[in-house]
């Protein structure tokens, strides 16, 4: 691709450009693609997307005391039922329309959930390899988990993330009993292991023994 043709790309949100990757992903690698999620494919990864998108909205609307608003949620469901692999990566790749008021929350809402599932994905296939961000994509995603450390993180241990761009500090939920550790990694891999992801994550724990194995009981994630 041409440099004219990919600065708009390079112009577009991080959260657009990920939708955009994860979509040609799900349509290259197809329905039965394993994920590193027990018990999913990309079929279970594709559906669970457009579920929290679409069906949850066009649910609510179909249960509307609004005719006009409930049949066209209906129509929606109805419609959703019937779509090809193809015709269900597409419906993900378009996203919100221009004018929803959900497409302004886009940022917030699936920054995190497009890169971690794009990663559920990529790295449940042999020979994958770590992908490299931007800079401003780092700090994005940084920024994203800044905020939501601590509710994906529950541990009795002061935890430290250490990544090239900075520093973040989670405090122990209780009082901590053990020394703290120091979690080192990419931003990427950083949210993957805030996420529970160990099997994928590639990070270097630093801390004794004891606050260690503290940490490997404790629930993270979602």
């Amino acid at each position: 691709m041409d440099s004219a043709a990919s600065a708009p790309a390079a112009r577009m949100p991080f959260v657009r450009r990920e939708r955009e990757a994860l979509a040609d992903s799900l349509l290259s690698f197809g329905p039965d693609a394993p994920t590193i999620l027990d018990g999913w494919t990309g079929t279970e990864l594709l559906d669970h997307l457009i579920h929290r998108e679409l069906v949850l909205p066009a649910a609510a609307a179909a249960r509307s005391p609004l005719a006009p608003l409930r049949l066209r949620g209906r129509a929606s469901l109805a419609a959703l039922e019937e779509m090809t692999w193809s015709q269900k990566v597409a419906l993900f790749r378009a996203g919100h329309g221009r004018f929803s008021p959900l497409r302004l929350a886009d940022p917030v809402m699936n920054t995190i959930e497009y890169l971690v599932h794009h990663e559920d994905l990529r790295r449940a296939r042999p020979g994958w390899a770590p992908r490299e961000l931007a800079t401003a994509d780092e700090r994005t995603v940084w920024t994203q988990l800044s905020l939501g450390a601590r509710l994906l993180i529950r541990a009795s241990v002061d935890l430290t993330l250490v990544s090239p761009i900075g520093g973040l500090r989670v405090p122990a939920r209780s009082a901590a009993a053990e020394s703290p550790v120091r979690v080192h990694g990419s931003v990427t891999e950083l949210l993957l292991w805030a996420y529970g992801r160990d099997r994928v994550a590639r990070v270097r724990l630093d801390g004794e023994s004891a606050a260690l194995l503290v940490l490997r009981e404790a629930n993270r994630g979602v």
